[in-house]
């Protein structure tokens, strides 16, 4: 679940940078983004609208996607490349399969900031396991879903006494 996360997340990071790179690149080449030229008109590959879009996007907005276009291109190549891996990989899936991916990210984005630090700290615990270890919690864990939500609690933090006991 947690690897699901995370490839969604780096997947969504990926179509931000593809997102702002064309408007990018647009006004920094006079027109002339990396594939080629970019009008915004209808021959554009599908691209028309992509600089209106831009153009409607509040400040705020084209600045945070600008910070993390910079952050990915600020990336080493390989980790660049795994990125882009990862994104192509997602444009691959199936549509059920890419909502389900959307309809979790806004669950992660949604999330209270603790919470969300609270799950990090728990998958940095769980790759701390060994691998052994960690398929059996994987599999205890799935268990629980078919759980009524108050024995699935008391379940979860029986599983995480004992995984992880100095906790």
């Amino acid at each position: 679940m947690f690897s699901k996360r995370l490839f969604f997340f780096s997947a969504c990071l990926l179509l931000v940078a593809s997102v702002v790179s064309t408007p990018v690149f647009a006004k920094k080449n006079g027109g002339q983004s990396r594939g080629g030229s970019y009008s915004g008109g209808p021959g554009s590959s599908g691209n028309g609208n992509l600089q209106q879009w831009w153009q409607d996007l509040p400040n705020n907005e084209r600045q945070m996607l600008r910070d993390r276009y910079e952050i990915i291109q600020g990336l080493p190549d390989d980790q660049q490349d795994r990125l882009r891996q990862r994104w192509q990989n997602y444009r691959e899936l199936p549509p059920e399969q890419r909502q389900e991916m959307q309809k979790r990210y806004n669950h992660w984005r949604e999330m209270d900031p603790e919470e969300r630090e609270r799950m990090r700290g728990t998958f940095r615990k769980f790759k701390s396991l060994p691998e052994g270890q960690r398929q059996q919690l994987r599999q205890e864990l799935h268990e629980l879903r078919d759980l009524q939500p108050r024995e699935r609690e008391r379940r979860r933090e029986e599983l995480h006494r004992k995984y992880f006991p100095n906790d």
